[in-house]
C-alpha cells in the first residue's frame, strides 16, 4: 500500500505540436504511470497523480513540455 507522500498531483503541459494529439500523449502518460484526472485541451494541460519515483518517466514522454507538482496531494 502506498503512503500519503508516495503520490504527487501534477500538471503536465504539452508542446504546441502535440496539443491536437492529446489522446496519444495521454495514453503514453498513462503507460508511464500517470492516473489522469482531467484533460484541459484548451490549455494543453493534463492533471493527475503519479508516484514520485515515476516523475522522470512522465518528463520523457514525447510531446510533454513540462511536469510540475500541482500542490494538491492525495492519499489513496
Amino acid at each position: 500500500m502506498m503512503s500519503e507522500t508516495s503520490l504527487v498531483a501534477v500538471v503536465v503541459g504539452l508542446t504546441d505540436g502535440h496539443r491536437e494529439r492529446m489522446a496519444e500523449v495521454v495514453a503514453a502518460l498513462e503507460s508511464a504511470g500517470l492516473t489522469v484526472q482531467r484533460r484541459l485541451a484548451t490549455l494543453g494541460q493534463i492533471t493527475g497523480y503519479v508516484s514520485r519515483d515515476r516523475l522522470a518517466d512522465l518528463e520523457s514522454v514525447t510531446g510533454v513540455a513540462y511536469v510540475e507538482p500541482s500542490g494538491d496531494y492525495r492519499a489513496w
